[in-house]
């Protein structure tokens, strides 16, 4: 689950107010990836659900069954909403967010249709420790602009990965990766963010995949090895990207984007498509180790989306 730009959210976990970092040891990191290996293959059950005419909800149910096999604790079924008028709880275990559902979205009796792409993202506690994860699937045949779109989100992640080193400052990082993302010609979201995670799955610090204005000010880091971080990029499907997605500090304008009126549903405000795809990444002595990887392979022919 996608973590609001601080002071838009008070939740159960939320990131505590401190301007330190957590340092895991390598056992905390060991326990982290049990959980890790647990939510990567509920989110493979997720991705088996996501066929034509299955519903929003059944893909929510192979996550849970998934959960409740490992012994798992969901994380995001109960969590209160940051809306002003305080609504719903989330009442899932994971977010199912189609095509223009940039995030939150709410499984219930929607019925896949060919064409479509959904994010499914997933959070859980195992023995003590959480992980969160994420990933987008194309339901049948999908349009080139959509599969181009998601494997840009997928770069933009990978990327982020293969730059991870202690000492770098993730302000570097952050504008590699937006330039990625905008040269391609894909819009970012400005009010959402990765994440510090450990014991809470919302802890500091904020991980975006841009440059913000926190970024900018007090919100940079040093990377250190120990610290484990949700990196979460959404991309959203825009066509050409004008100068004005940038601002004369640098920082991205994101795409404009509107809560449904279940209080959690984050939707592109022109029904732009959105992909989003996340690991939670420990920092190690030369690189980063990926907590949350699947044994499943695109390259998989099984796996392969078909293209309209």
């Amino acid at each position: 689950m996608i973590r609001p730009i601080p002071s838009r959210i008070e939740l159960n976990d939320a990131p505590r107010r401190s301007s330190s970092i957590a340092i895991r040891s390598d056992a905390d990191v060991a326990g982290i990836a049990a959980c890790g290996e647990v939510v990567a293959g509920a989110l493979e059950a997720a991705r088996a659900a996501c066929v034509i005419g299955n519903r929003t909800s059944d893909i929510a149910s192979a996550v849970q069954d998934a959960l409740v096999a490992a012994d798992a604790e969901p994380l995001f079924v109960g969590r209160p909403t940051d809306a002003a008028d305080a609504g719903q709880p989330f009442p899932a275990v994971a977010c199912v967010s189609v095509d223009d559902e940039v995030i939150h979205g709410i499984p219930g009796e929607r019925r896949l249709q060919g064409g479509e792409v959904v994010s499914i993202d997933c959070g859980a506690r195992l023995d003590g420790w959480c992980a969160d994860a994420a990933i987008t699937v194309p339901v049948g045949a999908v349009t080139a602009d959509c599969l181009e779109l998601l494997e840009a989100t997928r770069t933009v992640l990978d990327t982020a990965v293969d730059l991870i080193r202690p000492g770098r400052r993730w302000s570097e990082i952050a504008r590699i990766l937006q330039e990625l993302a905008l040269d391609a010609g894909y819009g970012v979201l400005d009010d959402f963010t990765g994440h510090g995670i450990g014991r809470d799955l919302h802890e500091f610090p904020a991980v975006p995949t841009h440059l913000t204005r926190g970024l900018a000010g007090r919100g940079d880091f040093t990377l250190r090895r120990g610290m484990v971080l949700a990196i979460e990029p959404i991309l959203v499907l825009v066509g050409s990207v004008s100068g004005a997605a940038v601002r004369g500090d640098g920082t991205a304008c994101g795409v404009p984007v509107e809560t449904a009126s279940d209080g959690w549903t984050v939707r592109t405000v022109d029904a732009a498509v959105a992909a989003h795809f996340e690991h939670t990444v420990a920092v190690g002595r030369s690189g980063a180790t990926i907590l949350t990887a699947s044994t499943a392979r695109v390259e998989d022919p099984r796996l392969a989306p078909a293209v309209l």
